[in-house]
């Protein structure tokens, strides 16, 4: 990983992160990105407008290969961290706490990524089970709202079901969105319950992994199989297609 912080330029630095007050990564693919100006603006609309000269300085800093690219704000500072990419994953499985063990919700700022890094790392070691992916955040209902690192959304039929409750803003939940909306599809807010993740289709979502089939979710000793989506190939090839020159 190269770490660099912004002096006018990119600067080398290897001085340990200090808190993050907003943060945005994406997926680099030899060059390329999907959404990338979807990502500026939803770090833009809480650090502010980045500086001029900043993104034609760092494009050319992330070269080919598989990236991780993230860029923050911390304590004043704008910080890039050129981290390598793991291979994405093609389904994902999932932790879900079960209520009765009043696991609190370990959020501060839901709506802003970067200031709960540190809280959603403590979480996942505390309450993931081996061999998940990740682990899921779920209201005092028990309703999923999204996990430690992306977004979950289910099909009902023909609809889209998007979490109805504070969450972060997904770019790669936009994307899913407005693409079922372009092809006529409903978009509905309502709550992921474990028992429609039982019946429907259950997605995983965000910049690193695109669109991955949730598989399984664990519960205690009990596992949840969602059903698969009989378009999820076609879905994941659309928003690896996506991916442009990054400018």
């Amino acid at each position: 990983m190269r770490k660099f912080a912004w002096h006018g330029r990119f600067v080398p630095r290897d001085v340990p992160d200090g808190p993050l007050d907003v943060a945005d990564s994406w997926r680099h693919s030899s060059g390329r990105a999907n959404g990338l100006d979807l990502h500026f603006a939803r770090f833009t609309r809480n650090a502010g407008p980045l500086p001029e000269g900043f993104v034609d300085a760092m494009l050319p800093l992330l070269g080919a290969g598989e990236l991780f690219p993230r860029i923050a704000l911390s304590q004043g500072l704008l910080l890039l961290d050129v981290r390598p990419a793991p291979p994405p994953r093609p389904f994902t499985t999932l932790t879900f706490v079960e209520p009765s063990l009043a696991a609190p919700d370990p959020r501060t700022q839901p709506a802003v990524k970067g200031p709960d890094f540190g809280a959603l790392r403590a979480y996942r070691s505390r309450y993931q089970r081996e061999g998940t992916d990740d682990t899921v955040i779920a209201d005092r209902t028990g309703a999923m709202l999204e996990t430690t690192t992306g977004a979950l959304v289910a099909w009902d039929g023909d609809a889209l079901v998007v979490p109805d409750g504070v969450r972060l803003p997904s770019v790669t939940m936009h994307q899913v969105a407005e693409r079922a909306r372009s092809l006529g599809l409903v978009v509905e807010r309502r709550a992921l319950t474990l028992e429609l993740a039982a019946e429907r289709p259950l997605w995983f979502l965000n910049s690193l992994h695109g669109i991955s089939p949730v598989s399984e979710i664990r519960v205690g000793h009990d596992v949840i199989t969602p059903p698969s989506h009989p378009a999820a190939d076609e879905w994941q090839r659309w928003w690896w297609g996506g991916f442009r020159a990054a400018e």
